[in-house]
């Protein structure tokens, strides 16, 4: 049996917190997910197949890299590290500066990709798409839950560990999903096959492909979502890195 700082009840503020923060990427399949499930699946029909699904988008297949991608993405280093230089810089410029030195790049899609920089900049500071890993970590972590990769122990870990390096780098639940949805932004933009100097319009213009305000507007039509009725500073326990999780990440990898 699980010791009580790994049990999740719902009735409790702070494990009310470990859902709440994958909401941005279940607002996109609503149809299929639940907030308030852990395992977010409505059913458990299917569940290898979901699995099989992560293998294929994701590229991990062993409960290893499973939690490998889950760490990645709680240090914000999969996506989230995207510009953080440019974002510390701005950080150290007046908004003069920061249009000298865009008006000193050559590059059209450079020059616009700063203004994007500047435009995220004003929303959430420094911290830039962070949000859009420690989303998508938060739903791995629960999806890894449902399908017997992820232990109890380790949901409560993780998602209290996410929990709390979101308070730490937002200050509201506005400015977390604006990261999200910024980072979602850039990423498509990134992924996407047409030429940048094409795509450039789209990225600045309402953000990429799916918008910022249409993005805001399912959320806050959504009666379901948990965000608006949690507190921000609700307090987030102190729970002790798993052992399996501890011994997994720190093995060595097989020949």
């Amino acid at each position: 049996m699980p010791s009580p700082q790994y049990t999740f009840d719902a009735n409790l503020p702070h494990c009310q917190w470990w859902l709440a923060i994958t909401s941005p990427q279940i607002s996109y399949n609503r149809e299929m997910y639940d907030y308030d499930i852990p395992g977010m699946k409505k059913t458990q029909d299917g569940l290898e197949e979901w699995a099989q699904s992560f293998s294929n988008s994701w590229n991990i297949e062993s409960r290893r890299e499973w939690h490998q991608m889950i760490h990645q993405l709680a240090m914000a280093d999969v996506h989230g590290s995207i510009w953080s230089h440019e974002f510390s810089r701005r950080a150290c410029m007046t908004n003069a500066q920061w249009l000298r030195r865009i008006d000193g790049v050559e590059s059209e899609v450079a020059k616009a990709e700063m203004r994007y920089v500047d435009v995220v900049y004003r929303h959430v500071g420094e911290a830039g798409f962070r949000a859009w890993d420690y989303c998508r970590g938060s739903f791995l972590t629960r999806a890894g839950y449902a399908v017997g990769q992820v232990t109890q122990e380790e949901f409560a870990f993780l998602l209290n560990y996410l929990c709390r390096q979101i308070q730490h780098h937002f200050s509201s639940w506005e400015q977390y999903l604006q990261s999200f949805i910024f980072g979602r932004n850039y990423w498509e933009y990134m992924n996407d096959n047409d030429d940048d100097l094409v795509n450039i319009p789209y990225l600045l213009n309402n953000g990429f492909n799916i918008g910022v305000s249409n993005f805001f507007e399912t959320i806050e039509s959504d009666p379901d979502i948990p965000i608006p009725a949690l507190a921000w500073h609700t307090a987030l326990p102190e729970i002790r890195v798993p052992e399996s999780l501890a011994a997994l990440l720190n093995e060595e990898k097989e020949d």
